[in-house]
């Protein structure tokens, strides 16, 4: 049987390259809901997590402002591909 794979916020962070206050912040606005949390709280991120983190970013680069990307990603009829 096969787990899927989790990222804590430090790995996500890393991996994503932006800090951990970066995802506090995108999960206190509603931009990046984690997954799961731990039963201590922590939060744990899976791969379509990540898929939208990298998604915000491309956003990001393009000077699109937060609010305005994730009404974007929240868009029913926005292409995920």
């Amino acid at each position: 049987m096969k787990h899927a794979t989790t990222y804590g916020v430090r790995e996500l962070a890393r991996l994503a390259g932006v800090s951990v206050r970066t995802l506090h912040h995108y999960d206190q606005i509603g931009l990046l809901t984690p997954s799961s949390r731990t039963a201590a709280g922590y939060r744990q991120y899976g791969a379509d997590d990540l898929m939208r983190l990298q998604q915000i970013l491309f956003f990001k680069e393009l000077d699109v402002p937060l609010g305005e990307i994730r009404a974007i990603l929240d868009d029913p009829e926005f292409d995920q591909i």
